[in-house]
């Protein structure tokens, strides 16, 4: 049984978070609705870490709080919160307090955004014929490089993504990537 986080309240709040992007995702609420909300959690994100100095990781806020956190940087619309933050959670991660997973997602989106080749395979692009798989660096290390954060083997998440898994569309021209069950 996991411990008890020492803020369950930071998560309580960062949990909200999720909940109210997916009442803004329902059908039938408009998209500025959605952009809003991301604002919205940013902000809140950026409070609990202006507060802490750090990540809200696992024992601060509880795990599902803590992937909640990486949704909310992955989806923020300041791609300088993202420059900033991306750091935080790659110490928390390396501290064995964060997800590599989450790791992994926040980092392709942020290079994605700075148009650069992501690493870890994480960031599709819908085209006519379907989705692409965004470019990425050095592509023969991949699974090497997503075997080091926990994540499955490339060809397998491609498979699930290519399968039909729900994909969240940021607004604008930004990649697809899997984030309601973690990217893995």
């Amino acid at each position: 049984m996991p411990e008890q986080p020492e803020r369950p309240d930071l998560g309580l709040d960062l949990l909200r978070c999720k909940w109210r992007v997916d009442e803004a995702t329902s059908p039938g609420t408009p998209a500025a609705r959605l952009a809003g909300v991301h604002r919205e959690n940013m902000e809140i994100l950026a409070a609990i870490i202006t507060a802490g100095r750090s990540w809200p990781g696992h024992r601060l806020v509880g795990e599902r709080a803590a992937h909640t956190a990486a949704l909310i940087a992955v989806e923020a619309p300041d791609l300088a919160f993202q420059d900033r933050v991306l750091p935080l959670l790659n110490e928390s991660v390396r501290a064995g307090d964060a997800d590599g997973k989450d790791l992994a997602l926040l980092t392709d989106r942020n290079f994605v955004r700075h148009r650069r080749p992501q690493m870890f395979g994480t960031q599709y692009l819908p085209g006519q014929d379907g989705l692409t798989l965004y470019p990425c660096i050095a592509p023969g290390d991949l699974d090497w490089r997503r075997q080091a954060l926990g994540l499955e083997p490339h060809a397998e998440y491609d498979a699930r993504i290519r399968g039909g898994h729900t994909l969240l569309a940021s607004p604008g021209p930004e990649p697809h990537s899997e984030v309601e069950s973690g990217a893995s």
